[in-house]
C-alpha cells in the first residue's frame, strides 16, 4: 500500500512541476513554533525552529486575569501542564510559577516578540484565541489592542507579521483600528465562496484554509482578488507536496524542521521561504 502510494505521489509530483513550474516557492510556517518537534508556544521550541533554518512562526495568545498576553492555545493548562484551569483565570505571577510538562516554562507576548526581533526577515502569524470572549470582555479588557500595539513596536523593518482567527469580530477591529496590520481569516471549512466572501468583508488580505476543503479552483479565486492563502494542517510529507499543488502561498505545518530537510532532499525544485 505504502510503494503504491509513493508511486502516486510521485507521478502526481510530476505532474504538478509541469502544470505549476512557474510558481516554485511555498512559505514554511511553524505551527505553534513546532509542536510537532518540541513543547508548543516556549521559547525554546521557537528558538530550536529558528536554528534549524525556518523563517516562518505562528502562535496562539490570550490574555490573563491581570491583562498580560501569553502563548497559549488550549483554553486550559490541562494538556500541557497537568492544570485543569483556565489562563484568563490567571495572573502573570500565577502562570509564571507553573511548569510544563517537558520542564519549559509559558512564554509570555513581550518574551516572544523580543526573540523574534533578534531574527529579522521572518514571518509571524498571531493568533487571536478568543472566539469564546464575550464583546464586553474581548474589547473591555484592552486585550486586541495590547496585542496590535505591541506588534507595531516591536516588528522589524524587514520582518512581516500578521494577526489572524476564527473570530470576525477581532479581525474587523483590527482592520478598523490598526489598518497597517495585515489580518488572515481561518476556516476549517475550507476555502470557498463562503469563506472568502467572510474574509472580503471584514478586509482580511490572507486566509488559513483546512487543505482537504479546498481546490485549486479555490485557490485561484483567492489569488484573483489579492488574498494570500494558507493551507493547514500539515502533519505527513505529501501535505507540503499537496500544499503547494494546490497553489497556497503557505503551508502550516507541526513539524517544520523535518519538513524543511524532507524538501531539500527530496524537492530540489521547490524553494522554502
Amino acid at each position: 500500500m505504502k510503494a503504491i502510494k509513493s508511486i502516486l505521489l510521485g507521478i502526481a509530483t510530476l505532474f504538478t512541476i509541469s502544470a505549476y513550474a512557474q510558481r516554485q516557492e511555498i512559505i514554511l510556517l511553524a505551527h505553534r513554533g513546532g509542536c510537532g518537534e518540541g513543547m508548543e508556544n516556549t521559547l525554546g521550541t521557537f528558538e530550536k525552529t529558528l536554528a534549524a533554518g525556518i523563517k516562518a512562526v505562528e502562535i496562539d495568545v490570550r490574555i490573563t486575569k491581570d491583562g498580560k498576553i501569553v502563548l497559549q492555545h488550549d483554553e486550559t493548562l490541562k494538556r500541557t501542564a497537568g492544570i485543569d484551569k483556565r489562563v484568563e483565570e490567571m495572573t502573570e505571577k500565577e502562570l509564571r510559577e507553573i511548569t510544563l510538562k517537558d520542564g519549559s516554562k509559558l512564554c509570555f507576548f513581550d518574551e516572544f516578540l523580543k526573540l523574534m526581533g533578534k531574527h529579522p526577515g521572518l514571518y509571524v502569524e498571531v493568533e487571536l484565541k478568543c472566539r469564546k470572549y464575550t464583546d464586553e470582555f474581548i474589547y473591555g479588557t484592552g486585550y486586541l489592542d495590547k496585542i496590535a500595539k505591541a506588534i507595531i513596536k516591536a516588528q522589524p523593518k524587514e520582518s512581516s507579521y500578521a494577526i489572524i482567527s476564527f473570530d470576525a469580530r477581532a479581525l474587523r477591529y483590527i482592520k478598523e483600528h490598526y489598518p497597517s496590520i495585515e489580518t488572515g481569516y481561518i476556516s476549517s471549512k475550507g476555502l470557498n465562496q463562503e469563506t472568502l466572501a467572510i474574509a472580503e468583508a471584514i478586509g482580511a488580505t490572507r486566509m488559513a484554509a483546512h487543505i482537504d476543503r479546498t481546490t485549486h479552483d479555490d485557490m485561484k479565486r483567492a489569488h484573483k482578488k489579492g488574498i494570500r492563502v494558507n493551507l493547514w494542517p500539515g502533519r505527513s510529507d505529501d501535505t507540503l507536496l499537496r500544499a503547494w499543488a494546490l497553489g497556497a502561498d503557505i503551508h502550516c505545518t507541526d513539524y517544520p524542521a523535518h519538513m524543511l530537510d524532507y524538501a531539500k532532499k527530496f524537492c530540489p525544485w521547490l524553494t522554502i521561504k
